[in-house]
């Protein structure tokens, strides 16, 4: 039968995806046979060019036929609509997510976001921290303030529950409620303005724990007394005519730790992600309870030939943490030394409360290489440890020194809380029960928190409060 002029153009609707030889004139090709590769294009096409879609869309008389199913050009944009749609459903995913992390806990779980500032105290810390109370501060609800207790991170109790810190432990030994206004990052000016605005009517007695390797430093550790510093408030002023204090300042401004200068990539990324750094947080806390060893704070306080061991103990101490407390405790430094010219003026002002019916005490928390070299040094066994590691410590053993001669000029009450926690670590070395953990850590486990408690209790007898 003789073939129609026209075809139907579903007939054999593949043959069109196969590319046809092009019928030459003067080295182009016609519109006309450009027309069978899927496109009209006005004119004429340069030699062995055709449209980036030539092969998945085909016109022919008039009418525009997409590639027929199963054809490598359906499958390949199917694949890539299905991959877009499961990308997009991943990332919206994912950022919803991230959106409930951040408002139902506390990640990412950075100073800036877990801290509401304060232009007296610096700052205090946020509801979005578990067992933080109203005042942002770390208490159960309606706890009374007749018995407070002032201190920066030791005083709140980092690494333990709330009723496993030394006021909370003190509290259960007395059987006084005991307000916890411990905050990392605070210092002697944050105690000050604690002592001053944050008290009530009730309070009869408050114990300042004093931190001598953090408390004299501004940019390592009190970046609240640095805050207050660089933008004081009406209070602070007053405080500071009435007082005469010394206003000391850091040159690189506020910036608590160097944390983000020598963090890498990773460690930056967990600082602002919520999800990443509840996964590091997880992470990190499986580890240790496998009985490994987290990375440090610091990648620099874990790195090779950083960390000094002892032979007794699975204690370890890092170098750059010594030096760091060194620079602390040295009244060569300016800031430092500027702080600690306020010392005797604070003391001065905590001990003229007793007029308004306060009694106010300190106490003076040891750090964990102070409690190693007090162990050691008992034992006449100094010798086998790191010199250097002797060194930096003997600058802290000399400021003990000043600090009771000043305590004692002051006549307020104080006890130092070293033999409490010597005590107590030797119990633990005796008795396999950690005073600390066996990381680089400043902070005690519960044994060392309890030795806070018990020279707190001590304390107390010497104020005359029962």
């Amino acid at each position: 039968m003789k073939s129609s002029k026209y075809q139907s153009p579903t007939r054999n609707r593949n043959q069109l995806f196969h590319r046809q030889p092009q019928a030459r004139r003067g080295g182009v090709a016609s519109a006309a046979t450009s027309r069978i590769h899927g496109t009209v294009i006005l004119g004429e096409t340069v030699r062995g060019k055709m449209p980036p879609d030539a092969r998945c869309h085909v016109t022919n008389l008039g009418v525009d036929l997409p590639a027929p199913p199963g054809h490598e050009c359906s499958m390949r944009k199917g694949l890539l609509l299905k991959s877009g749609v499961v990308l997009g459903a991943t990332l919206l995913a994912l950022a919803l997510a991230e959106l409930a992390v951040r408002f139902a806990t506390i990640y990412p779980n950075t100073l800036a976001s877990n801290r509401v500032p304060d232009e007296n105290v610096g700052f205090r810390a946020s509801q979005k921290i578990p067992q933080i109370d109203s005042f942002g501060y770390r208490n159960p609800p309606n706890t009374g303030r007749a018995f407070i207790a002032i201190g920066d991170s030791q005083t709140f109790g980092f690494g333990v529950s709330s009723e496993e810190s030394w006021p909370a432990r003190l509290g259960q030994m007395t059987g006084k409620t005991v307000y916890n206004f411990g905050m990392g990052g605070y210092g002697l000016l944050s105690y000050h303005a604690v002592l001053n605005l944050s008290r009530d009517s009730e309070t009869r007695a408050a114990i300042v724990a004093l931190y001598p390797v953090n408390d004299f430093e501004l940019f390592y550790a009190s970046d609240a007394d640095c805050l207050i510093l660089e933008n004081p408030s009406p209070f602070w002023l007053e405080q500071r005519r009435s007082l005469g204090l010394q206003w000391p300042a850091y040159p690189v401004g506020c910036l608590h730790n160097d944390y983000d200068v020598q963090a890498g990539l990773y460690d930056r990324l967990t600082q602002r992600v919520a999800l990443l750094a509840l996964a590091d947080d997880v992470a990190t806390r499986l580890t240790v309870l496998l009985g490994g060893t987290p990375k440090g704070k610091f990648p620099s306080w874990s790195s090779q030939g950083d960390v000094l061991k002892f032979p007794d103990s699975k204690d370890v101490i890092s170098l750059n943490r010594l030096e760091k407390h060194s620079r602390s405790v040295d009244l060569q430094v300016p800031e430092v030394a500027a702080m600690w010219r306020d010392l005797p003026i604070l003391l001065s002002s905590w001990k003229g409360l007793s007029k308004e019916g306060v009694n106010v005490g300190i106490t003076v928390i040891p750090s964990r290489e102070r409690v190693l070299f007090e162990y050691y040094s008992r034992q006449n066994r100094l010798p086998e440890l790191d010199s250097r590691f002797v060194t930096h410590v003997q600058k802290q053993v000399s400021l003990e020194q000043e600090i009771r001669r000043v305590l004692e000029e002051a006549g307020i009450s104080f006890v130092f809380a070293l033999e409490d926690v010597y005590q107590a670590y030797v119990y633990g070395l005796k008795n396999n029960i950690p005073t600390y953990p066996p990381f680089e850590e400043g902070h005690p486990l519960k044994l060392g928190y309890a030795a806070y408690a018990a020279a707190g209790r001590r304390l107390l007898v010497k104020m005359g409060i029962q």
